[in-house]
């Protein structure tokens, strides 16, 4: 629950420092004191927007800071611990959040620093705030499917449709795109199977060009490099005082001197290995003629080649090397896109899986929130009584909603009143005043009670359009409602007010140039004073007090 509220400089407030208790605790206030205030600072603790004109001025930054003391196993302890900022059993939660003038906005939970989001979600969990546009949204049908589904306490079902619908949309999406994409896909196609046929016919292979330009230096020089061989083999092997020759003879003289002399036998074996690799390069370089080729139409034939190298390697933006990894990056795609209408057919039927299963867990989700509406409409029908709305009949309408899948299910839920006998059931917009509206949702949250574990509940001004016996009802109403829980309430009928366990009234008061927001803990004695007020206005009679003691006394025997 709330435990404490510390707001500076926000609007009309200069500082308050607020402790709150469990039960109900009753805010009230002439009109413009500053009431909403405290609900606008309450507001930033639980990571609303900053509303404009919301500091007070003159001031560089507004703060206001909330205690609360979760229950134990609540979801916000669960909250805080998935983020690893554990709350022990015995200590108190504190969302602060600072608000500068330059429109800057820090948050910080148990002084961390957080994004203010993470201030929205928790708040969620913490605090539920019913003020007089709550009335007004119970006119759009759109909230009557959330109000069952919070009182149904199905979670489980509901996640587990939202879940198929996200996997029926993800399928259908993929689907879509793949049918969108048939006549790219069929272009796409026709392009590779062209650049590959030409690739293929080519059969350029890596270090293809590199073979190809040495072999053109060596043709273009062809007569140039046998002469040169020819030349080469004179002076090797040919005629008087050729290589071979000249070893072949320096070879024997060494033989024979070695014979006389033994140390002569190593330069004689080292002038014999001279020659026979003499020999052995003789021998390359014939074969090297030999294998000259003199045809200028082998040369035409390996230009004509090069260039058709060269053209494709222009043509596709890369080296002559990289042309044979193309054609395969190609041809794997080409393979990708001849399984395009495969993976089609897999999507459908995986969205047709996805729907087979969304309408059964739907189905389920119906049957609950049916099941669940029948207990509701008798509940609230109940609580209406209490509130003086006996005559009223209250219902749930379902339309169901075929074509593709919904994240909410397959249908809609509309509440229907019918406030007097005789009249048909219609949507609240149709039949429903101010005054009604704001029972029928006290009536409403009353019966949701059980089924949210927020432990702060606070209505703002709930009692709007009524008077006399009825906003007695709706005190006894707030009352009950605390049982088991902080509810807080702003109001401005005495006869709601006398149902408070605590009393807090707002005041506005003004010292010199400015003016400011306050608010004080009443004791039993000021509750009277203040309730005598209420009835009587600015002149408080005897008889004012007495009326006070008797709507106090009759609120504590509804309360036992």
């Amino acid at each position: 629950m709330l435990r404490q509220l510390v707001v500076e400089n926000v609007a009309l407030i200069e500082r308050l420092d607020l402790n709150f208790d469990a039960g109900l605790t009753v805010i009230t206030g002439e009109t413009g004191a500053g009431k909403s205030i405290l609900i606008d600072s309450l507001g930033l603790v639980l990571g609303e927007r900053a509303a404009a004109g919301l500091l007070r001025a003159g001031c560089d930054k507004a703060m206001a800071m909330g205690r609360f003391r979760p229950p134990p196993e609540h979801p916000a302890r669960q909250w805080l611990a998935e983020r690893d900022l554990d709350l022990d059993p015995e200590e108190d939660l504190h969302l602060r959040r600072v608000i500068s003038a330059n429109g800057r906005t820090r948050a910080y939970i148990n002084e961390t620093p957080a994004p203010v989001s993470a201030l929205a979600e928790l708040g969620d969990l913490l605090v539920d705030i019913h003020g007089q546009h709550d009335h007004q949204s119970l006119l759009h049908a759109s909230a009557h499917l959330t109000i069952l589904d919070q009182f149904a306490a199905h979670p489980a079902l509901t996640q587990g449709v939202r879940d198929l619908y996200a996997a029926w949309k993800e399928a259908d999406r993929a689907l879509r795109e793949l049918q969108d994409n048939a006549q790219q896909a069929h272009e796409r196609r026709g392009f590779l199977s062209y650049q590959l046929e030409e690739l293929d016919a080519a059969g350029v292979r890596p270090g293809e060009q590199a073979e190809l330009e040495s072999q053109r230096a060596r043709l273009s020089h062809a007569e140039k490099l046998a002469r040169a061989m020819e030349n080469a083999l004179e002076l090797l092997e040919q005629g008087e005082g050729a290589a071979l020759e000249l070893t072949n003879r320096a070879v024997g003289e060494l033989e024979d001197a070695s014979a006389i002399d033994a140390a002569i036998e190593p330069i004689a074996e080292s002038v014999r290995s001279l020659h026979y690799e003499l020999e052995a390069a003789s021998e390359r370089v014939r074969h090297y003629r030999d294998g000259l080729e003199l045809d200028p139409s082998q040369l035409a034939d390996l230009e004509e080649r090069l260039d058709l190298i060269i053209k494709l390697a222009r043509k596709h933006r890369c080296d002559s090397d990289e042309l044979e990894g193309l054609a395969e990056r190609w041809r794997a795609e080409l393979d990708a896109l001849d399984n395009l209408d495969g993976d089609q057919s897999a999507w459908e039927k995986r969205r047709a899986k996805c729907v087979q299963e969304y309408d059964a867990a739907a189905s389920k989700l119906g049957a609950s929130r049916r099941k669940a509406a029948a207990k509701l409409v008798k509940g609230v029908e109940k609580q209406l009584k209490e509130l003086h709305m006996g005559r009223t009949r209250v219902d749930v309408a379902f339309e169901e909603k075929g074509g593709d899948p919904r994240a909410n299910g397959r249908e809609e839920a509309v509440i229907l009143v019918s406030a007097n006998p005789g009249e048909p059931l219609k949507p609240l917009k149709e039949v429903a005043s101010g005054g009604e509206l704001a029972r029928l949702m006290l009536a409403l949250k009353t019966e949701l009670s059980d089924a949210v574990s927020v432990p702060t509940l606070i209505f703002d001004e709930v009692d709007v359009g009524v008077g006399g016996r009825v906003a007695s009802a709706i005190g006894a109403k707030l009352a009950q409602a605390a049982t088991g829980r902080q509810v807080l309430a702003i109001t401005h009928l005495p006869q709601v007010a006398a149902h408070g366990q605590h009393h807090m009234k707002v005041e506005k008061t003004a010292k010199g140039q400015r003016t400011r927001t306050s608010v004080s803990q009443l004791t039993p004695a000021e509750q009277i004073e203040e309730l005598a007020r209420m009835l009587a206005g600015d002149t408080i009679t005897d008889k004012a007090r007495d009326n006070a003691q008797e709507l106090v006394a009759d609120a504590r025997k509804l309360r036992g």
